[in-house]
C-alpha cells in the first residue's frame, strides 16, 4: 500500500531542497560570537594581562573578558601582565591572537572563543600573523619572519631575505606583502616564501582595496601596489599619516569593500578618506573626533557587514580610563552609534568575522 504525502509536507520539502543547493554553505548552528566583533586590549602593563571583549549586534552590548570566561579553569592565559596583546585576525574560523613582548600565539575557535591551541615558545617577540593556506601561516617578529605549521602549531626555520623587526603582513594573490624596518615593503612568493621584489620604504601597511590593490603608506604619501605586477603608484598627502614608531600596533590603514577608497589616520584625532583617482578627497579630514577623544592602538577598522568605520578611542593620547567605540558611515562619514566603557584596557584593535 502506498503512503500519501500530505501537500503541506511536500511543499516544505521542496522549499528545503531548493534552499540547499550544492553550491551553498549551510550553517546549522550559530556560534555565540558570530554576530558582532572582537575588541582586543593590550592590558595594563605590570597590572593586568591583555584581554578580549565582544561587541554583540544582537544586544548592542559590550561583553568584557570573553576569552577568560570561555576558558575558565583551563589554566590558559593571554600571556603575563608584562606582555601585551596587540594583534589578532580570523583565518579559517580561527581567531589568532598574538601577544607581544615575548607572549604566546594563541588560537581559538572564532565562534566559541574556546582555545584550540597555542605556541608558547615563539622564536622571538612576535608582532602579527597571516594565514597562507589551510596548513601554512607566517608570524612576524622583531627578528624576521617564521613559518607556522597550522596543523601541528609549530614554527619552522626563519625565512631568508627578511631581516630586522617585521610588523604587518597581508596575502594578496600570489604574494605575501610584509613590512620590515630594515627592508621596507617586501613581496614574498606565497608558494616558497622567496623574495619576489623589494618594493621600498613605508611606515604603515596594509589594506586590500576593492580593486585588489594593496595599500600602504609613508609619512606623507599613500602607496598603491598592484597585487599582480607589483608596480607602485604614489599619492602624496598634505598631512602626516600616523604610524606607531615603536612597531607595536597594526598599521592604521583600512579599505572599503563597496567603493574604491582607502582610509588612514592622522594626529590621533582625524581620519582621511582617499577616493582612488580623486586627489581632492584628501584635502580635508573625512572624520574629526570630538574634543578630548584620541585614537588608540590601531584605532581604525572597517566593518564590512555594516559598511562602517569603527574607531577605538580613549580620553588620553597615552591611554585613558574612558574608552569610546565610535561608528561612522564609511561612505558619507555620518556618525552612527557610539559606546562608552570605562577602565584601563588600552584597546589594541577590533577584529571582524
Amino acid at each position: 500500500m502506498q503512503r500519501k504525502l500530505y501537500p503541506w509536507l511536500l511543499a516544505l520539502l521542496v522549499l528545503v531542497m531548493a534552499s540547499c543547493s550544492k553550491d551553498e554553505n549551510i550553517t546549522t548552528v550559530k556560534g555565540r560570537y558570530d554576530n558582532g566583533f572582537f575588541l582586543l586590549n593590550e592590558g595594563s602593563w605590570g597590572n593586568e594581562t591583555g584581554s578580549v571583549h565582544f561587541y554583540s549586534y544582537d544586544t548592542d552590548s559590550l561583553y568584557l573578558y570573553v576569552y577568560e570566561k570561555e576558558n575558565t579553569g583551563t589554566g590558559d592565559t593571554l600571556g603575563t601582565n608584562k606582555q601585551v596583546l596587540e594583534f589578532g585576525t580570523i583565518y579559517n574560523n580561527k581567531l589568532y591572537l598574538v601577544v607581544n613582548l615575548g607572549g604566546p600565539l594563541v588560537v581559538t575557535d572564532a565562534s566559541t572563543l574556546k582555545e584550540t591551541g597555542r605556541i608558547n615558545n615563539l622564536p622571538d617577540r612576535a608582532h602579527a600573523f597571516v594565514g597562507v593556506d589551510n596548513t601554512r601561516g607566517l608570524i612576524s617578529t622583531v627578528n624576521g619572519i617564521y613559518p607556522v605549521n597550522l596543523s601541528s602549531l609549530t614554527t619552522g626555520t626563519k625565512i631568508s631575505g627578511i631581516d630586522g623587526s617585521v610588523t604587518d603582513m597581508i596575502k594578496a594573490g600570489n604574494y605575501i606583502f610584509v613590512l620590515s624596518a630594515n627592508n621596507g615593503i617586501v613581496a614574498l612568493n606565497a608558494g616558497d616564501y622567496s623574495v619576489a621584489k623589494v618594493i621600498g620604504a613605508a611606515t604603515t601597511g596594509f589594506a586590500i582595496g576593492k580593486d585588489g590593490s594593496v595599500w600602504a603608506a609613508t609619512v606623507n604619501s599613500l602607496l598603491k601596489i598592484n597585487a599582480s605586477t607589483l608596480a607602485v603608484d604614489t599619492i602624496n598627502t598634505s598631512f602626516d599619516v600616523y604610524f606607531n614608531e615603536y612597531n607595536y600596533n597594526s598599521g592604521s590603514i583600512v579599505a572599503s569593500t563597496t567603493e574604491n577608497a582607502v582610509y588612514v589616520t592622522s594626529a590621533y584625532t582625524m581620519v582621511y578618506k582617499y577616493i582612488v583617482g580623486n586627489a581632492a578627497s584628501l584635502t580635508t579630514p573625512f572624520i574629526t573626533l570630538p574634543a578630548n577623544h584620541y585614537l588608540f592602538g590601531k584605532g581604525i577598522a572597517y566593518n564590512e557587514k555594516k559598511g562602517e568605520l569603527v574607531l577605538n578611542t580613549t580620553n588620553d593620547i597615552y591611554g585613558g580610563t574612558v574608552n569610546t567605540i565610535y561608528s561612522y558611515n564609511a561612505t558619507t562619514g555620518a556618525e552612527g552609534n557610539n559606546f562608552i566603557y570605562n577602565g584601563k584596557y588600552y584597546p589594541a584593535m577590533a577584529v571582524f568575522h
